[in-house]
């Protein structure tokens, strides 16, 4: 890959502040009874074009999004590498950003605390601190990407994967059910209509 020029990370910076999210995200790991974090970097956009471009700069991949519906153009996701290797990255992006800097600075820490659990090797167990620190830095990111008006609230999200394994296995989820009585509401106020 090319070094990015200044002007590169600048227009990468104008993107993120802009288009994209910096994310701390958690798994929980049941075998082991407890979450796994990573870092991630996403810029949402419908030109395709520049999302090849921030890849071919800085490596990562790009993901099609889901359509709206209706007469939605499809819209792209780029993703940065994840986890430790997110770091040039977020390194390179600090000085040109102007509305993410916080998200940052949180997400440059905890690369460093992901640090120690990748010297200990697979089976070791971090420190109590250190995992304390993790989930705490998880908490604070969410709090500054929060949207909305209403107030944060610490509560756990619907995580996308269970929500997929509860549709394969036949169970449906809350999204499902709340359509379901959606479209069952629509029936009954046409069949009342008539």
């Amino acid at each position: 890959m090319p070094e990015p020029s200044d002007t590169d990370w600048a227009y990468a910076a104008g993107f993120v502040d802009g288009e994209g999210c910096i994310a701390i995200t958690r798994s929980f790991v049941p075998a082991r009874g407890l979450f796994n974090y990573s870092v991630q970097v996403v810029v949402s956009n419908r030109d395709k074009a520049v999302l090849e471009w921030l890849r071919e700069n800085w490596g990562g991949w790009i993901v099609r999004t889901s359509a709206q519906g209706g007469h939605a153009r499809p819209s792209w996701n780029w993703r940065a590498p994840t986890g430790k290797s997110a770091l040039p990255f977020l390194t390179g992006l600090r000085p040109w950003l102007r509305i993410k800097t916080v998200q940052c600075d949180n997400a440059l820490e905890m690369i460093e605390l992901l640090r120690p659990g990748q010297r200990l090797g697979r089976g070791k167990s971090l420190p109590t601190g250190i995992r304390e620190q993790q989930e705490s830095r998880y908490w604070v990111q969410r709090e500054l990407n929060h949207r909305g008006t209403t107030e944060f609230e610490r509560k756990a999200m619907h995580s996308s994967r269970k929500i997929r394994r509860e549709r394969l296995r036949g169970q449906p989820s809350a999204e499902f059910k709340l359509r379901e009585r959606c479209i069952i509401s629509t029936i009954i106020w046409r069949e009342a209509a008539r």
